[in-house]
């Protein structure tokens, strides 16, 4: 028997069907259609996707956000994601300078001698500036570390927080320089003992009595020697509370239509959000300044006990 012209020889001495040998070749070409199809398809979506993908990915910065030369070297921004920010390059050179300044400040352990044995008030000055500087480091370190594992809501808290504590330094520095000025340096003691819970092995039980910062002060009185830091707390705080922004907006989108949603956990890890925590950082600027301001007064209470 013959099949477009193709001899088919018997099996077992059975000879098999015209019919069935149509049937069977049939349902294999079928198969073979099919398995051709979904190969084909799946090449051109992903060469269709292609350029999309790259898009969003352009418009999501996913450059690493901070790097470290070593192990004890101090943070600062890097510059391909600054850059894709739209943000100043420059502008923000001078800023990862001042943050190598704070890094060489830190001190891992604090010892009082010296001037520091013999005037309370540097000792408990002393105290808080390295205990701000820690945090303020970490807090740094920290909302970078966070966008470079894709949680923005996470770098977004950690910027508010930066916002907050540098916030409170503007406020004492300038709180201890009307001090001196009055010629109150036996008040600087009392003022750093209470804002700053300079008492050690007593810092938790100080706080519980301490009268609590009122931030949204702090952060207007700040905004009066850095204009704009209101603005970005504001900001900040919509990624931060659990409200409109911060349960919706930052995590998903509604289609046109408002029918569905798509929830992501980076949904707000743009540029204008990156912005805002470098507008964060930029307080590490003025506190620099008033850290150094705090030196002086400490070198001027060591003076005045000294007499």
């Amino acid at each position: 028997m013959d099949i477009f012209g193709f001899e088919i020889p018997p099996i077992f001495g059975i000879q098999i069907p015209k019919l069935a040998i149509v049937i069977a070749m049939g349902i294999f070409g079928y198969f073979v259609a099919t398995f051709i199809l979904k190969v084909g398809m799946s090449g051109f979506a992903g060469m269709a996707t292609l350029g999309s993908g790259s898009k969003n990915d352009a418009a999501k910065p996913r450059r690493t956000a901070a790097a470290r030369a070593s192990a004890s070297a101090s943070v600062a921004f890097e510059r391909g994601i600054v850059v894709a920010s739209g943000a100043d390059w420059e502008d923000i050179q001078a800023l990862n300078t001042v943050l190598e300044t704070l890094e060489g400040r830190k001190k891992a352990t604090l010892l009082r001698q010296g001037d520091l044995q013999a005037s309370k008030g540097a000792w408990w000055l002393a105290l808080f500036e390295q205990a701000i500087l820690h945090r303020i480091l970490t807090l740094v370190s920290g909302a970078l570390t966070l966008w470079d594992a894709r949680n923005p809501v996470g770098a977004a808290l950690s910027a508010r927080s930066l916002l907050e504590s540098g916030a409170v330094v503007l406020q004492i520095e300038r709180q201890l320089s009307l001090l001196a000025a009055s010629g109150r340096l036996a008040d600087i003691d009392a003022y750093v003992a209470e804002r700053a819970f300079s008492q050690p092995g007593g810092w938790i039980e100080q706080a519980r009595k301490t009268r609590p910062v009122d931030v949204p002060n702090v952060i207007d009185e700040a905004d009066r020697i850095s204009p704009g830091l209101r603005f970005c707390y504001d900001r900040l705080s919509e990624f931060a509370a659990p409200e409109a922004v911060g349960q919706h907006a930052v995590f998903g989108a509604i289609d046109k239509t408002g029918t569905s949603a798509e929830f992501r956990d980076d949904e707000s890890l743009d540029p204008s959000t990156f912005r805002l925590i470098l507008d964060a950082a930029r307080i590490v600027v003025p506190v620099a300044a008033a850290l150094d301001a705090i030196d002086a007064l400490m070198r001027e209470d060591v003076a005045v006990e000294k007499v």
